[in-house]
């Protein structure tokens, strides 16, 4: 089978929808071709020159990452300065770049589900759920296959689909209702008009207030039975991320429920404070947000690399189940902009 970039690009976006990142991100395919064929991939969270040069070295035609390259629009490209270097050396390597930023962020198994997992949590959900993107379909239609519409809808994620007859309407019409998110409804209305069931007019789209099962910030998850000791669990952050060092502020004895957020996540802390967490895992919390109103609370800031990074083999694991024709690796290289420093000298009063 031949391999395209589009492939593996229609892959990451049914995983993390493009339609679900901040308004600010820059996702999808940014470099190459999508018609262009691929046999070896390269996850990493940033894309620097070394990176780039992992890729040559070897031999992979995509690179697949987390943090956006290109965030703003560029006038120029040329080899002056640092971006201009590395986007130069993909397009003359003919190397293809895609990122899945804040929409990996948001999806269902994405990276605050992959931090969750690696520190041991159980039960896992969603920690804010404030992504208001499902929508209710209606299609009334007179065709008389009805599993092949109940088909489309089931391929394209809709839920809690079924059909009816229409009263007062032409005999053998039946109406389909489903919800469904946002993202899928185009795509779903188009296959409908593709394969002839759908008649012009009887296809509606409403707007819902709840809350979708798909999507959403930050997880929630616990420990069985009594938690651990704060000790214990500090230790296991450390542990399961490598680090050396955690700051952290608060304190609490047992620590059974858990939120955390990959990356910079200090805006949900009053969300994992109202969910009644005993402790709160992010990055980059700034002075003052280490302050709260709880006691028995726990704000750890594990580091944004840390946290985010166990990302990378998700998704390498992910691609490789999912195209076992391809050689998919996770970088070598560690492109973590900050040093932790940790002296051996003691001092208690500290």
């Amino acid at each position: 089978m031949n391999t395209q970039v589009r492939h593996i690009t229609d892959f990451m976006h049914q995983w993390a929808p493009p339609g679900i990142k901040m308004s600010y991100d820059n996702v999808g395919l940014l470099v190459g071709d999508p018609t262009a064929s691929v046999s070896r991939v390269l996850v990493c969270l940033d894309v620097t020159e070394d990176i780039v040069d992992e890729a040559l070295d070897k031999k992979c035609e995509l690179i697949v990452s987390h943090h956006p390259l290109i965030f703003k629009e560029i006038s120029s490209i040329n080899p002056t300065d640092e971006q201009g270097r590395i986007i130069y050396k993909m397009i003359r390597n003919n190397i293809a770049l895609m990122t899945a930023h804040t929409n990996l962020d948001a999806a269902l198994d994405g990276v605050s589900f992959v931090l969750a997992n690696n520190l041991g949590l159980d039960n896992l959900q969603f920690l804010d759920k404030s992504y208001n993107i499902s929508r209710k379909i209606s299609l009334v239609t007179s065709t008389d296959d009805t599993k092949a519409v109940l088909k489309l809808l089931n391929y394209f994620s809709a839920e809690e689909a079924h059909f009816f007859s229409v009263d007062n309407r032409k005999e053998g019409q039946f109406c389909f209702e489903a919800t469904i998110d946002q993202q899928n409804v185009s795509q779903l209305r188009g296959a409908l008009e593709k394969e002839g069931l759908l008649k012009k007019g009887s296809f509606q789209e409403m707007e819902l207030t709840t809350p979708s099962n798909n999507f959403g910030m930050g997880v929630l998850g616990d420990y069985p039975e009594e938690g651990i000791a704060m000790d214990e669990f500090l230790h296991l952050v450390c542990r399961a991320l490598d680090v050396p060092a955690l700051r952290f502020s608060g304190k609490s004895d047992r620590i059974k429920k858990v939120a955390v957020c990959g990356g910079a996540g200090v805006f949900l802390k009053k969300k994992a404070i109202k969910a009644g967490a005993d402790a709160f895992v992010t990055a980059d919390i700034k002075y003052h947000d280490y302050f709260t109103e709880k006691q028995d609370f726990l704000l750890v800031d594990a580091g944004h690399y840390e946290s985010e990074f166990p990302v990378v083999e998700a998704i390498r694991k992910e691609l490789s189940e999912a195209f076992e024709h391809l050689s998919v690796d996770a970088t070598e290289t560690v492109t973590n902009p900050m040093k932790v420093y940790v002296t051996d000298f003691e001092n208690k009063n500290i």
